[in-house]
């Protein structure tokens, strides 16, 4: 009898376990959500403790992060494997005591705790609910994921204080489709519309699409670097990838971005990998050279960071990264904006880019000492981009003409080869500048 007891107990309590399935309101009296924490968290079931906004309901899941170990969190094992065939999106509401704060979700195998696939993302208001949206169309859908694991403020040992006191609820999972084209090079953010541009970040960025602050007619990608955040924080553009691989060739090797810092000389980092295969990947720096501006910096994946994958013209190359001061955490540099623009495969002066003098437009003189006066033989009131580039392709300065005849000064220029590129009307030239002194 007393085996048999034993045996009915296990047995009830397997299938109420069977119960858990999403979506996940914690609504339910009879479903035992059982969370297993580890390192310090602690989490468990209770009232809701702000019953407004976009979540009115009664009973919510509380974490709350004690002193052990920076990781420190709790898992919920579901009745059955997450099935990833179709829907590849996580929505949560969450509660935070402060906006910045990192939420992890995990989905992981429930022996094999190496088979995992994990999200960050990076609240944006404080004291009230909002919705967080988690993109796992990277996991490898073949795999079985039983667990979800969560983890708040990753990288920072709790307290136990209402400082490290979080909320979920109405965890669901969907198919995210947006019905919008797959985003495709180059990467501009003007069709909104049409195109699902996708940001996903990680180690506490926080990036949104929004207008661009010195033109009120061009649409840009903002990222914010939390003060929270790691020194390898950045945003994918296009979330799972590129509708066609960038088209790398033995001597094209290079992408530009349009970028505002509000700092020079910090460095950018522009990742490309395999979406199906993250273990194929380039990375690349170039920095700034100017603070409060807009400028091009290029890219050129034949020259890899230091200590990435080298280039490999044979590989698939279907993703982009970008990475604001990359090396620098968002603790040593404070919280800091930075805006990204025309994400484009190609250098900075290339091939097909006419010469200027066949559009009319001379450089004189040159070579040249302390100015160069640039001139239009016809200017028709369009305003031109004239981005000056050095011997191995960084941008140094660039400045609008928007008149006939102007004159650029040189005199904080080092002596040697420069190139000056010219945009107008949607074309662009080139022009060879040498600078003597």
């Amino acid at each position: 009898m007393k085996y048999f007891t034993l045996f009915s107990f296990l047995l009830i309590s397997a299938l109420a376990h069977g119960q858990i399935t999403f979506p996940i309101d914690f609504q339910s009296n009879s479903i035992p959500y059982t969370f297993t924490d580890f390192s310090g968290g602690q989490m468990s079931r209770e009232d809701n403790p702000d019953m407004s906004g976009i979540n009115t309901s009664t009973k919510v899941a509380r974490m709350i992060k004690n002193a052990g170990d920076p990781w420190g969190g709790s898992f919920l094992e579901l009745a059955n494997p997450i099935d990833l065939s179709t829907n590849k999106h996580f929505k949560i509401k969450v509660w935070t005591p402060g906006a910045g704060r990192k939420v992890l979700l995990k989905i992981e195998n429930p022996t094999n705790g190496g088979i995992a696939y994990e999200q960050e993302k990076v609240t944006t208001v404080g004291n009230a609910w909002e919705t967080l949206v988690f993109d796992f169309t990277g996991a490898n859908a073949s795999n079985v994921y039983q667990k979800l694991v969560f983890i708040f403020d990753l990288g920072i040992v709790g307290n136990g204080t209402p400082n490290f006191t979080f909320y979920i609820d109405d965890i669901e999972q969907f198919n995210g489709g947006s019905g919008k084209a797959q985003v495709n090079l180059p990467i501009t953010f003007q069709d909104t519309a049409t195109v699902d541009y996708k940001l996903t970040d990680f180690g506490g960025n926080a990036s949104s699409i929004v207008v661009d602050p010195t033109n009120p007619a061009n649409l840009v990608g903002k990222a914010i670097k939390t003060n929270t955040a790691e020194l390898w924080a950045g945003t994918t553009n296009g979330g799972s990838g590129l509708a066609t691989p960038i088209p790398f060739t033995a001597s094209n090797t290079k992408m530009t971005v349009r970028v505002w810092s509000p700092d020079a000389n910090i460095p950018i980092r522009l990742k490309v990998e395999n979406a199906a295969d993250p273990t194929v990947s380039v990375e690349t720096e170039t920095n700034t050279t100017m603070a409060g501006q807009w400028e091009t910096l290029e890219f050129n994946f034949s020259n890899q960071a230091p200590g990435t994958a080298a280039w490999n013209p044979a590989s698939t190359y279907n993703k982009v990264s970008i990475f604001f001061n990359f090396g620098t955490t968002g603790a040593m540099a404070g919280e800091k904006t930075y805006y990204w623009d025309d994400v484009k495969f190609g250098s900075l002066v290339n091939v097909d880019d006419l010469e200027a003098s066949e559009a009319g437009i001379s450089i004189f003189p040159n070579p040249a000492n302390d100015f160069c006066r640039i001139t239009f033989t016809e200017f028709l009131g369009n305003p031109a981009q004239v981005l000056v580039l050095d011997a191995k392709g960084r941008s140094v300065k660039s400045l609008t003409i928007d008149q006939q005849n102007a004159e650029m000064d040189l005199q904080a220029f080092p002596i040697g080869l420069y190139y000056l590129k010219i945009t107008r009307d949607s074309r662009s030239y080139f022009h060879k500048l040498v600078i003597v002194r």
